[in-house]
């Protein structure tokens, strides 16, 4: 059985909680919050790389690293969608890789750019 995007997309909260770490955090979090966007960045393009090659090693450990760096900012949509992706993997359904990969992209397109308005708010 594989993971339902729609029932993981339907069960999340309907913001994250940017805002809520960096009021934690403070000045740090921004620092952070830009480390995660480059990293994350790269992140993508390595795990986007191993989707296509069906390298199911680098594809599990890469959702499971930016799953712990979405959730460490705050983003907890997107580490719930690499979270789905890791389990996925874990039992060898890789048929939504595809899936999984681009609806990750999306929310990362969508945090970086609240990050980036964050950034520009001070």
């Amino acid at each position: 059985m594989h993971t339902s995007l729609s029932s993981i997309q339907s069960s999340l909260p309907p913001d994250d909680e940017l805002e809520t770490i960096h009021a934690l955090l403070g000045d740090e979090f921004l620092t952070i919050a830009r480390m995660f966007v480059i990293d994350s960045a790269a992140r993508l393009d390595t795990l986007s790389k191993a989707t296509s090659t069906s390298d199911i090693a680098t594809m599990e450990k890469i959702s499971h690293v930016l799953c712990g760096s979405a959730a460490s900012i705050g983003a907890s949509a997107m580490a719930r969608y690499c979270s789905a992706m890791e389990m996925d993997i874990r039992r060898g359904q890789l048929q939504q890789s595809d899936v999984h990969l681009l609806t990750i992209r999306n929310e990362y397109e969508r945090v970086a750019a609240k990050l980036d308005a964050m950034q520009q708010a001070g």
